[in-house]
């Protein structure tokens, strides 16, 4: 008795104006995203495509920078925020180099102009977008990742953090950086032995995933240090954060009878109206971090 194999078709968010076969190019998606390789959800506007990004996985975006309530490459850079993880090949109506290296040199995979494109060569795109990404978040993963724990490492954070910061100035975007250190993880390799303070910094890793969404930057530096940069987020969620973050300790905790995790940390606000780099924002919150290491040591 044999047994064959179900292979899923590739699920692709199509973001763009129009209904579907209405123009030569809506022809060109229709036949090639119904072809049975593929599955399309189509959305007519930014908020659509990232309503759509909340509610459901997706392989691949298709997506023109010309939206209702988006233009140009803000467009790309609030989907590339919101889902870095999903490949996206960009479409416009205009063979615009300048727009086209822009968009992928922050990432996206290529830059289609409609009227040069038909469903062969739309459908072999897609594919390639996937495959290239694909190969990147290896290659990523191999040099940028923290072995131990899987946050990124220092030099992947460092490599991220300054492409998104040239992001945030563009689109006038507010980024705060969180500097933490592992409370006590001497004391916990000294009375428990070094393997349970590796399971700490492991769990430590989890709680700050539980507390943040995917678009941000989470990296273990190095030892006890932790760092995280919070994607497009207003200086007045902060608070917000650190109480999540708070809760998740707590929630942990309250199962842990050996020894309790916590965390001090510095906190600094990029602001897109001044020049600032990341070393003065790390500089920022490494001050700041050290300041509720002394009020914890007077309470």
């Amino acid at each position: 008795m044999s047994y064959s194999k179900v292979i899923r078709p590739i699920k692709v968010l199509v973001v763009e104006v129009g209904k579907p076969e209405s123009t030569p190019w809506h022809q060109v998606v229709s036949v090639s995203v119904n072809a049975g390789q593929f599955e399309a959800t189509r959305v007519g506007s930014l908020n659509k495509a990232l309503a759509a990004l909340e509610q459901e996985p997706f392989d691949v975006i298709l997506l023109d920078l010309v939206l209702p309530d988006s233009l140009g490459t803000n467009t790309y850079s609030q989907v590339y925020a919101r889902a870095p993880e999903i490949p996206i090949v960009v479409t416009s109506h205009l063979d615009d180099k300048d727009q086209a290296v822009k968009v992928l040199q922050e990432g996206a995979q290529d830059y289609l102009v409609k009227g040069e494109m038909d469903a062969v060569h739309l459908r072999r795109a897609l594919l390639y977008a996937i495959e290239r990404h694909r190969t990147k978040v290896m290659l990523h993963h191999l040099s940028f990742n923290d072995d131990l724990t899987g946050l990124l490492n220092r030099r992947g954070f460092l490599s991220l953090a300054k492409q998104q910061l040239k992001i945030a100035q563009r689109e006038n975007w507010e980024l705060p950086l969180f500097f933490a250190d592992l409370d006590g993880l001497k004391n916990i390799n000294d009375n428990f032995g070094h393997p349970e303070g590796d399971r700490a910094l492991q769990a430590m890793a989890t709680i700050l995933k539980e507390t943040f969404r995917t678009s941000d930057l989470l990296a273990r530096l190095g030892g006890d240090e932790f760092i995280m940069l919070a994607i497009n987020a207003p200086a007045a969620g902060i608070q917000t954060i650190l109480a999540r973050l708070q809760r998740n300790l707590d929630r942990y905790n309250a199962q842990n009878r050996y020894y309790q995790l916590s965390l001090s940390i510095g906190v600094a606000q990029f602001d897109p109206r001044h020049e600032t780099t990341l070393e003065e924002l790390i500089i920022e919150a490494d001050k700041a971090l050290y300041d509720h290491k002394r009020r914890k040591r007077i309470a």
